[in-house]
């Protein structure tokens, strides 16, 4: 399994567009399961901090990711961390240097050794420029932090890992593609094959708006270029031109292959991709019909049928074909969380033998990895304490249900307050700040944060900016909120609500840019 390196960022705090971009560099890499140091937010408190800098370089970090520009070429510090580094390679040939020149400079002390190092192509885009530096750091893919939660816990599945194997041994090239129910642990398979494997990936997140073409290619090009060394060429800006462009750059990459080795793609949640975004006849995302030889695509997808046709080898695979093995690795992560939590109480409650009380929670559960992962904590904090095991939710639609009444969303009168909010954060489809829910809800910060509170995890919280932002975690509670009338009406209620998010979303766009 690849190791995240401890990457130490250097930066001039005096001028705002390089420490803006070296701490939202830091925030991302950090999304993507990195260890960062960054002054001076890793600085303990009360700390000296030059003992601090130089402790990190000398000792602590593994890379050496340094921000160029005329500003920083001027700063004492930047110059001093850049002599550190120097001394540091002397005696450390792994320790690596990464220049991100953003700006043109003239002679400066250091500028030798620094020119050494081959540079990472800076772009405009803040998306883009991630991309390449988590790839130019030599990172293991970025997988989503909320989805890094669930491989912590990641429990057995040898037999699709198997599955996957011998599909990739038995065929030069093709599709993979892995089928389930909601919450049946689909996301958390893909994440732990890319954690394992440190294959390219792409995640498609509906509940932040990442689920297009656009983003797909882009993201996939761009992982291709650093991986591959090929050049950074820009994203045709016509979707037609998608296909050709992809197709290309899977053809370059695989020329590259040397003999027996292997191009995998790995791409989690088809479903969730806006199946609008592309002319008639064309497959999801553009997904080539045929693959050279030694590209493979592992996928995943809710049963849906989605305008995806290939001329490669490809296999679907069916968790719900595996329901004894699914039942077994069921079984494997309650004794865990029994061993992990702090569950003596509640089990010492029920009838039966533990094996019994595993086997009716594997019930109650009905294959289910999310319903397992939202409930077990749940009876941990107290929520279903008192309650006997067979009286639990039944599925984790039916848990959803229960957390819904349990928060009083459907007591009279209607708590509408508390309506507009969650509506609004299953509405906007990004990463919202509690300041701007409060805005576009119309309703007190305080207010806001005691229903982030009560939802806290159903959320996904993120740090953008050094603030703090949420979306829903889980496409399934999505969909349950979706569904819920009492949510549509909510929204029929507030009329003018989806021009606000709207308006005030493009209005902080043109802000930041």
């Amino acid at each position: 399994m690849l190791q995240s390196p401890k990457i130490f960022i250097s930066h001039t705090t005096r001028d705002e567009r390089d420490n803006s971009l070296a701490h939202k560099l830091a925030a991302g890499l950090q999304e993507n399961g990195s260890d960062v140091w960054i002054s001076p937010d890793t600085i303990p408190t009360g700390a000296e901090w030059r003992s601090e800098i130089i402790s990190a370089l000398l000792l602590d970090c593994t890379h050496f990711l340094v921000i160029i520009s005329a500003a920083a070429t001027m700063s004492e510090w930047v110059l001093a961390e850049i002599k550190l580094a120097k001394k540091r390679r002397e005696s450390d040939a792994s320790f690596t240097i990464l220049p991100l020149i953003v700006s043109k400079t003239v002679d400066y002390d250091g500028k030798d050794f620094v020119d050494k190092f081959q540079q990472i192509p800076y772009q405009d885009n803040f998306s883009d420029l991630l991309i390449i530096v988590t790839k130019s750091l030599n990172l293991r893919p970025g997988i989503p932090n909320r989805y890094l939660k669930l491989t912590e816990r990641f429990v057995g599945r040898n037999y699709v890992f198997a599955a996957i194997d011998d599909f990739i041994s038995s065929n030069d090239h093709g599709y993979f593609t892995i089928v389930g129910d909601p919450g049946e642990g689909k996301s958390a398979l893909i994440s732990e094959y890319v954690k394992r494997t440190g294959c390219i990936a792409h995640f498609n997140l509906r509940a932040e708006g990442i689920n297009r073409a656009e983003h797909f290619v882009k993201s996939i090009s761009l992982q291709l270029s650093a991986r591959f060394g090929l050049s950074f060429g820009s994203i045709p800006s016509n979707p037609a031109e998608f296909g050709l462009h992809l197709n290309d750059r899977l053809k370059q990459a695989s020329i590259q292959l040397d003999q027996g080795d292997r191009l995998v793609i790995a791409i989690d949640a088809l479903d969730e991709v806006d199946f609008f975004d592309g002319p008639p006849g064309v497959n999801l995302l553009y997904l080539p019909q045929y693959l050279p030889k030694g590209v493979y695509f592992i996928l995943s997808s809710r049963r849906k049928n989605l305008p995806f046709v290939v001329r490669a080898p490809q296999k679907i695979f069916d968790l719900i074909h595996y329901r004894e093995q699914s039942l077994e690795d069921i079984k494997s992560y309650i004794r865990e969380a029994f061993a992990r939590l702090n569950l003596e109480n509640w089990i010492s409650r029920q009838k039966g033998e533990t094996t019994e009380l595993i086997n009716k929670l594997a019930e109650k559960s009905e294959y289910n990895f999310m319903y397992l992962f939202y409930v077990m904590p749940e009876i941990e904090k107290g929520a279903y304490q008192t309650l006997d095991v067979n009286k639990l939710p039944l599925g984790l639609f039916s848990y959803y249900e229960d957390h819904f009444d349990r928060m009083g969303m459907r007591t009279k009168p209607l708590p509408k307050d508390k309506l507009r909010i969650i509506y609004v954060i299953a509405e906007v489809r990004c990463p919202v700040s509690r300041t701007l829910i409060s805005k576009l809800a119309i309703q007190d910060p305080v207010v806001v944060q005691q229903v982030i509170e009560e939802w806290k995890e159903f959320l996904h919280e993120q740090i953008v900016n050094k603030e703090r932002r949420y979306s829903i975690y889980h496409t399934s509670f999505l969909d349950f909120l979706h569904d819920k009338e009492i949510i549509k009406a909510t929204g029929e209620t507030f009329t003018g609500l989806h021009e606000a998010i709207a308006n005030t979303l493009w209005q902080e766009l043109m802000e930041n840019n």
